[in-house]
């Protein structure tokens, strides 16, 4: 009895945990607050810090702002006489100073201060007689003055600081992204390829003679033409073929520039032949032995020196200015021809066609000026013309360094004579 007493007590303890354990189950499920949702809506406005890892990511920070190393603006646009005349005429309201960062960014305040001396200096140009040669010597003595401080620190400066004289000009010149106070448009020297006409065919076959020229006036050469540009098995042997000559010159190897002409040739032919068009009678020669002695033969230019001319810088109008504008490689070192020079593209290539003559004789005479002010021990003047006065002076300048020019330019130049 006692052992059924204590049976019953057993079954009736499980039938209790059986039954807590079935409400425990069923709570299970319902184990959410009753405010879920709007837990789950506070959730998604947490501000959450930069540093706390959302899923093994680290959640971004809001953005900085943004500092490159230039300001906009900087460099200043080198002054034309356009742009003088409509800032005399109509000076600009000051734009208010720019935003800068902490002194982390010091490049960048010594960049806004150069600005900031520059255009009180131009405004009191408007005051003088000739305004625009004043207000290019205060855009070179900012901009000096400007490459003077970035020195006087041990950080990285700017890149054309470290250039000198006409370069250091000519690198601030082409830098300026958009000038601020001169709407014209800034010249970009790549689209006088638009003026370069197809290279004569067939190249002419590399020698121990014109391999100097095909590795150093490749850079004259025009490259793969653009997009709607002339196509044709012509054009593709000129690319392929410059592309396996800069490959050859690393090392000066006539025997793989050779080897890379007869090759393109070879597959010159194969690719004419599957036109319907006449074939080059060359490529109708058995072998390619026979072949190559045909193309070298009928190859207008052997030496490949197209490129290269003789020119006067002493007239020098809109024709050759042209050229002088395009790519070109200047040959002849001897001074002062390499400042005079850099001069005239620097200040004249940015304007208008009509404009680039004027703008030339402007820079000469201002350029020998400033030779003959220099002391003898930085410029010697071999030919005394610095001794003579105006206008014997710049004839004898014309006559003893500008009358013999050699340069390589990808845009042929007028003929002697023909320079005006």
């Amino acid at each position: 009895m006692a052992a059924f007493g204590l049976f019953l007590l057993l079954l009736g303890a499980a039938a209790v945990a059986s039954g807590q354990l079935q409400q425990l189950e069923q709570e299970s499920l319902d184990l959410r607050p009753p405010n879920i949702k709007q837990v789950l809506q506070q959730e998604q406005h947490l501000e959450v810090p930069p540093d706390i890892l959302v899923g093994a990511a680290v959640a971004p920070p809001r953005s900085p702002p943004l500092w490159g190393s230039s300001l906009e603006g900087f460099p200043p646009a080198w002054p034309v006489a356009a742009a003088v005349t409509r800032h005399c005429r109509d000076p600009p309201t000051p734009p208010p100073p720019p935003p800068l960062p902490p002194s982390a960014f010091a490049h960048l305040h010594r960049q806004a201060a150069a600005l900031a001396a520059l255009r009180p200096r131009i405004n009191d140009c408007c005051r003088h007689r000739s305004p625009l040669p004043c207000a290019r010597r205060a855009w070179t003595d900012v901009l000096d003055g400007f490459c003077t401080d970035e020195f006087g620190v041990k950080t990285r400066q700017f890149h054309c600081c470290r250039l000198h004289g006409p370069a250091r000009r000519r690198c601030f010149a082409q830098e300026t992204p958009a000038p601020t106070w001169d709407p014209l448009p800034a010249w970009d020297p790549s689209a006088a390829w638009d003026l370069v006409t197809e290279p004569p065919f067939p190249p002419g076959e590399p020698t121990a003679s014109n391999l100097g020229n095909i590795c150093g006036l490749r850079a004259l050469r025009p490259g793969a033409p653009g997009p709607g540009g002339r196509s044709g098995p012509r054009v593709r042997l000129r690319v392929r073929l410059e592309r396996e000559f800069g490959r050859c010159c690393r090392n000066q190897s006539l025997s793989c520039a050779h080897s890379a002409w007869l090759k393109g040739l070879n597959r010159f032919c194969r690719e004419e032949s599957e036109v319907k068009t006449g074939q080059h009678r060359c490529c109708q020669h058995g072998g390619p032995k026979a072949r190559g002695r045909c193309f070298a033969s009928a190859a207008p230019h052997p030496q490949y020196d197209r490129e290269l001319h003789n020119v006067s810088l002493a007239r020098p109008g809109p024709a050759l200015l042209r050229s002088l504008c395009g790519p070109t490689r200047l040959f002849t070192q001897r001074r002062p021809v390499p400042e005079l020079l850099g001069a005239m593209t620097t200040a004249c290539c940015p304007l208008p066609h009509e404009e680039r003559g004027a703008c030339a004789q402007e820079q000469l005479s201002q350029g020998i000026a400033t030779l003959c002010a220099t002391p003898r021990d930085a410029w010697r003047d071999p030919q005394g013309c610095c001794s003579w006065e105006e206008p014997e002076r710049r004839r004898c300048f014309d006559n003893a360094y500008l009358s013999q020019v050699s340069l390589g330019a990808a845009v042929a130049p007028p003929p002697l004579g023909h320079e005006e």
